[in-house]
């Protein structure tokens, strides 16, 4: 019985240029895990809070979701001026898991 050949397969190398760029995007990805998960611990910290409140204070019209236009809404009502209305679509967008453009309570 004859050996099978042995097949070697490589993976081209990413340039200096392309792994530069996936490093810092896994850097960064890893810095705002770190910061969600720093703010998800000081609410945990509120003895008070109440997850499902805090939803219904953004939910204005009551549809049991929340549209981007009402966390920017929200935001302004609070003073915060700074944030645009594409960071809040951004923002719905990424928890969105449904896609339907809208947030609710499980997202």
């Amino acid at each position: 019985m004859q050996n099978a050949p042995l097949t070697v397969c490589f993976r081209p190398m990413l340039g200096y240029e392309s792994e530069s760029r996936l490093k810092n995007l896994l850097v960064a990805v890893g810095d705002g895990e770190r910061g969600l998960e720093a703010a998800r611990q000081r609410l945990c910290s509120i003895r008070d809070f109440a997850p499902h409140s805090a939803f219904q204070r953004l939910d204005r019209d009551n549809n049991n979701a929340i549209a981007a236009c009402e966390v920017l809404n929200f935001l302004r009502d609070q003073r915060n001026f700074t944030i645009s209305e594409t960071e809040c679509f951004r923002l719905t967008k990424f928890f969105d898991s449904d896609d339907d453009g809208r947030l609710n309570f499980q997202e």
